[in-house]
């Protein structure tokens, strides 16, 4: 049976410190090589001199970094390396000493996986997880169980919450997250409204999109909470647009190259406010791994008439735009009175199914930060460490 989805690795790039005591320490022309009981390492010198954990180099109270690499105009020398009962001194020329014991090491090690974690990149017949609105808050097992799968899939539902209208703020901030305000309100209101200035007003077909590309540092989190909704039709739909851009990449490269490359404008604007920004469909980190889909049609401005990656843009475009359409990368499920969708912004794409406005239908949209996620499941697991030195 085919699986809806498959699995990739986030995070930061680069080997993993060794693991175990130290054994020997050399000076070598590519830096200072350290043997561990587990591996071996070579450092460079700025790298060990700017993560000396010293009370001279750091801020014990909060955690805050002293040393400033720019205080000596040259790259740091290591006159004396030495090991002592596991531990690597170093004795450099300026006439500091650095100590790196198993604390140290244990520190930068936790400290250079941060952000590791495993995503499943989903297509139809993937089940979006539920989680009970009251144990989402009250209990830590749940909590820390929606914030692993929101980081995981990028989408949850949250199921059993207060119908009230504004009740929203009070379930992110139970949950620790930080809310996202802007120049169109803290809330979304989405309903019927002949006036509105944006589709959500209308009983309309939504397309697939994230919100905010209007912005150049749009929130990466957003809620979509259903009060009401007595409608035929005006189901929800979500897209996993790293999914779609991780396919895409492997029949097009090309395509994902040119939609990485070229800055796209968006405005979203009302009678009061108007924003825009221009910047790629497409962002990408150093392992060329996908970290950000902006993708709204509907909001999207007239590229410059004389790009010189305009019809390369467009065809990879449509490729892009066609497999975002296309029902096999859809879930689909109806938001009913009470449930609450959350969304990473940079990754998920939401729509909805045209309605008729045949009884009401009120849905609250707010927005928060995706790092409050990572963080708090830091916090839950133990990887997120306070002060050096307990006061």
């Amino acid at each position: 049976m085919d699986v809806p989805y498959r699995e990739i690795e986030m995070g930061p790039v680069g080997n993993r410190l060794p693991a175990g005591a130290v054994t020997a320490a050399s000076v070598t022309d590519g830096g200072i090589l350290v043997q561990f009981t587990e591996g071996s390492a070579t450092f460079l010198p700025d790298w060990l001199r700017d993560n000396c954990l010293c009370h001279e180099c750091r801020i014990v109270q909060t955690d805050e970094r002293r040393w400033q690499p720019w205080s000596q105009p040259t790259a740091p020398v290591a006159d004396a390396v030495e090991v002592v009962d596991g531990e690597l001194r170093i004795d450099w020329a300026n006439g500091h000493r650095s100590t790196y014991g198993a604390a140290e090491w244990d520190k930068i090690r936790v400290t250079g996986s941060r952000g590791a974690c495993t995503a499943r990149l989903w297509r139809t017949g993937y089940e979006i997880e539920r989680f009970d609105h009251h144990q989402s808050i009250a209990d830590q097992v749940t909590r820390r169980g929606m914030f692993e799968a929101l980081r995981r899939d990028g989408a949850v539902v949250v199921t059993g919450s207060p119908t009230e209208p504004g009740t929203v703020i009070d379930l992110l901030r139970s949950l620790g997250l930080t809310l996202r305000d802007s120049s169109l309100g803290l809330i979304f209101d989405v309903k019927l409204d002949p006036a509105g200035y944006n589709i959500a007003f209308t009983a309309e077909e939504v397309p697939p999109h994230n919100d905010n590309a209007q912005y150049s540092h749009p929130p990466s989190g957003q809620v979509l909470a259903m009060l009401v909704n007595e409608t035929d039709g005006g189901n929800s739909v979500v897209v996993d647009g790293w999914s779609v851009l991780d396919r895409l990449g492997r029949e097009h490269p090309e395509a994902i190259d040119v939609l990485s490359r070229v800055e796209v404008g968006f405005r979203q604007y009302s009678a009061e406010a108007d924003a825009f920004t221009r910047a790629p469909l497409v962002v990408r980190d150093r392992a060329g791994r996908f970290v950000h889909l902006r993708f709204s049609n509907q909001l999207m401005q007239p590229l410059a008439f004389d790009d010189a990656d305009l019809a390369k843009w467009y065809e990879a475009y449509r490729w892009l735009g066609a497999a975002i359409a296309d029902t096999a990368n859809h879930v689909s499920f109806r938001l009913c009175a009470g449930d609450t969708l959350f969304v990473n912004g940079y990754r998920v794409l939401h729509a909805r199914t045209a309605y008729q406005p045949d009884g009401p239908r009120h849905l609250q949209d707010v927005y928060f930060e995706m790092d409050d996620v990572s963080g708090h499941l830091a916090r839950m697991s133990g990887e997120a460490q306070n002060s050096m030195v307990a006061s």
